[in-house]
């Protein structure tokens, strides 16, 4: 992901090894960042044979975003 949208992600540690992601940032995180991460792993996932349905990471962040409007 870090060579083809500049975004940085890396696995768990210690008790979430190979159960969590993490993804990098510094500074202000907004939802247009958020909606572009996820659409990003979403096409990285997929392109690595996992089966999902597309949309669905940036429909749930919508959602989230939606149902929260203050974040």
């Amino acid at each position: 992901m870090r060579e083809k949208y500049g975004i940085y992600i890396a696995g768990g540690m210690a008790d979430l090894r190979g159960k969590v992601i993490r993804i990098g940032s510094m500074g202000v995180v907004d939802r247009r960042i958020v909606v572009r991460t996820v659409s990003a792993l979403e096409c990285t996932l997929k392109e690595l044979g996992w089966d999902f349905k597309m949309g669905s990471g940036v429909e749930a962040a919508l959602n989230v975003f939606s149902k929260y409007s203050n974040i």
